[in-house]
């Protein structure tokens, strides 16, 4: 608006110098005409353009705060599959070591299958938030079936090795822990890299923390 009114008093003192009598009083009318331009310009810039960035601060805030409480909660999750991932190999490790089967060790594979399994099913719970803009839910929904995919096989390993553990068929630990290896290997989950998505995610609501 403050340029359109620019370019109207331009034309407006061409004019006016054309068929202004008294040319010597141009130079005040043009200095008078620029200051008043320059304010106008000055209080649009100040207040007319603080309304709006005021409303984008608190829309900002608020998809700030749902972020924030998803990744708390998003967090809470993918600490637990790494405390049943630790706990995974700390059996594998357990059941290569050991010089006579103990049934123990296969009770602590069905707790962690079980727990493996409910956690995979809150995995797969997970959703972007609909008050997230369209750029920020597409990142986030990327780092959901990253997650997904990775509690699958994490669930699968777990639920495989607890099958080739099962004293019902073991006879030999030595071919036992052959099969557990080869599980091991085929089956367990690729690291989970999501952390370019939540850069870019915490760049597009400027979160900084």
């Amino acid at each position: 608006m403050s340029y359109a009114l620019f370019t109207v008093s331009v034309a407006a003192l061409s004019a006016l110098y054309f068929f202004l009598p008294n040319k010597k009083v141009f130079p005040q009318l043009c200095a008078a005409l620029l200051a008043v331009f320059l304010v106008s310009a000055f209080l649009q810039d100040r207040y007319g353009n603080e309304v709006m960035t005021r409303a984008q601060i608190e829309e900002l805030q608020i998809r700030q705060k749902i972020f924030g409480d998803w990744y708390a909660d998003y967090q809470k999750d993918i600490n637990r599959l790494d405390l049943n991932w630790q706990r995974y190999y700390s059996i594998v490790d357990t059941l290569k070591t050991a010089e006579v089967y103990e049934y123990s060790t296969y009770e602590q594979l069905v707790d962690l299958d079980r727990e493996t399994t409910e956690e995979r099913k809150k995995i797969h719970a997970l959703t972007v938030p609909q008050e997230l803009d369209e750029e920020c839910g597409e990142l986030l929904a990327s780092v959901i079936r990253k997650t997904k995919a990775y509690a699958d096989a994490q669930a699968k390993t777990v639920s495989l090795t607890m099958q080739a553990a099962n004293p019902a068929t073991v006879t030999d630990l030595h071919a036992m822990n052959k099969r557990i290896h080869e599980i091991t290997i085929r089956e367990s989950p690729a690291g989970l890299f999501t952390a370019s998505e939540i850069a870019a995610i915490r760049n597009l609501l400027d979160d900084k923390d």
